[in-house]
């Protein structure tokens, strides 16, 4: 796993006027407690259930990846589809309850919002199980409304839409090259590219996806964030740098 270089870090944050945060990972551990092997688990029998858990559905553990699968199904009835929509927004919703934060990340966030630094979440997650977590944490304040979640599942990430929906909202849309995205997937990499933000990729150590942080180099990321304090120095040393710049005559 390649090493954060901190001047690489200040470069990459120098000049940024807009962030966008990923939801489950740069954020909180959203599935620590209610695992998303057991909302796969939960989605199937929902499936099951409604006697629509076909065989390529079974094996299964990736709950985003399920229901684009499934939506992409035009064989499968609209209302099971919208319905699977339904058991996971809930099931996210319970996991937010008892997520884990994210080490550093409120300070991250609460040190952009003082800065007056626009922030958004972009996430492939309900916007629902974004607001239970935010409001249990106290973060509800600094986003307020944009919170940028899961729409039509054709348009998750790696699709750029939530981004450029968010950027629109923010009225950055015209500046993607100043707007930031931290994330911890892929998906988020090739989102950030489609949008064409800068992208800091986050990937703390998990006994769960040992690989996550490899993906995300072989993917093409420059280097990995494993801790969100890093990045909060990296914006204050940014900030500093900026107040004492000797004004342009």
């Amino acid at each position: 796993m390649a090493s954060i270089d901190p001047e690489w870090l200040l470069s990459r944050v120098r000049g940024v006027k807009v962030v966008l945060f990923d939801f489950d990972g740069p954020l909180c551990d959203l599935f620590a407690v209610y695992t998303a092997e057991a909302v796969a688990e939960h989605m199937k029998g929902y499936l099951r259930r409604e006697r629509w858990l076909l065989s390529e559905f079974t094996s299964y553990t990736d709950t985003h990846q399920l229901l684009y699968d499934v939506a992409e199904r035009d064989d499968i009835p609209v209302d099971i589809r919208r319905g699977l929509d339904d058991v996971l927004v809930e099931a996210e919703r319970q996991a937010a309850k008892v997520a884990r934060p994210t080490e550093g990340a409120a300070e991250l966030v609460e040190f952009l919002a003082r800065a007056q630094l626009p922030i958004a979440i972009t996430t492939n997650n309900s916007a629902a199980a974004v607001r239970v977590y935010l409001k249990k944490h106290g973060l509800d304040r600094p986003f307020g409304e944009t919170i940028f979640g899961r729409g039509a599942p054709r348009l998750m990430k790696p699709d750029p839409d939530c981004l450029l929906k968010a950027m629109r909202h923010i009225g950055s849309e015209g500046d993607p090259g100043n707007c930031l995205m931290i994330g911890d997937s892929v998906r988020d990499l090739e989102a950030a590219d489609g949008a064409g933000v800068r992208f800091l990729a986050y990937a703390a150590a998990d006994e769960r996806d040992p690989r996550r942080g490899a993906r995300l180099l072989e993917a093409g990321a420059d280097f990995l964030v494993s801790d969100m304090r890093e990045v909060t120095e990296a914006f204050s040393r940014a900030d500093l740098d900026c107040r004492s710049a000797p004004a342009r005559e």
